[in-house]
């Protein structure tokens, strides 16, 4: 059965969508931005099992950023502080006490300071293929020629997003999440906030974070290469490091049981 959209409003006023599946220990799984419709996401089979495989036992909670997906779309404010304020709603309106944090990809940053400032509410960080510092990812050949194809051709940007986090062999399957992604945001509101988020850094708060952390990276993906994450794990204290088989970005591709 899908999950029931429910909403949370942040401090600053803003609508955020989310939904809960299962029952147990939270499980919070961060928006990948400005990739984020959690309703569109249930929508993929493969997707929508990993969800159900995590939520046998905890309860996963997903939820959309501000501006993408089922949340408020109407909002200019992207800044790493108010990506914190979003999450801040749904952990309130739900009650948590103390949750797993999950994040992939841009979301690693808000993650980290997330746990870094609030070390009483998270039990578990778990960093999928991501970074401190954008620099890490943005300077990258690959990185830069995406952007500029975001910015002359939004079919052909979402179309090319979709295969390199799914994978360039699975044509079809990408077509289906380059749809999502599309249907999730607007072209000004993804480059608004990805604009911003190539200036979101908090290597300086990596010494800070006490939460058990879990660094996890597939080997053979282009972008971020396999050095970021070990340079991440290195400056987390007590992080552990886990690198599995593969190429794609998604997390729920390829050998997810992993």
């Amino acid at each position: 059965m899908e999950p029931r959209i429910q909403y949370a409003k942040t401090s600053d006023g803003v609508s955020i969508a989310f939904w809960t599946l299962g029952e147990g220990m939270p499980f919070v799984v961060m928006p990948v931005l400005p990739f984020s419709h959690c309703q569109g996401e249930w929508q993929l089979p493969e997707w929508r099992s990993w969800y159900e495989r995590l939520a046998e036992k905890r309860m996963v909670v997903r939820y959309d950023c501000r501006g993408f997906g089922s949340s408020q779309r109407d909002v200019s404010d992207f800044s790493l502080e108010a990506h914190m304020r979003d999450l801040e709603a749904v952990v309130d309106r739900l009650g948590l006490e103390r949750f797993a944090l999950w994040s992939a990809s841009i979301a690693g940053p808000m993650a980290i300071a997330y746990a870094a400032h609030h070390p009483e509410m998270v039990s578990h960080l778990l960093l999928w293929c991501t970074w401190a510092g954008a620099s890490d990812f943005y300077q990258s050949p690959r990185a830069r020629a995406l952007r500029a194809t975001r910015d002359t051709d939004w079919e052909l940007y979402t179309e090319t997003v979709a295969h390199a986090v799914r994978g360039w062999s699975e044509v079809r399957e990408s077509e289906s999440y380059a749809a999502i992604i599309r249907e999730g945001a607007t072209k000004e509101a993804m480059r608004a906030a990805a604009d911003l988020a190539y200036e979101f850094d908090v290597t300086a708060l990596l010494p800070k974070v006490k939460t058990p952390t879990l660094v996890l990276h597939r080997r053979q993906v282009p972008y971020p290469e396999v050095d970021v994450a070990r340079g991440l794990a290195s400056r987390i204290p007590g992080a552990r490091l886990a690198v599995l088989e593969g190429s794609a970005i998604a997390m729920f591709v390829g050998d997810s049981e992993s």
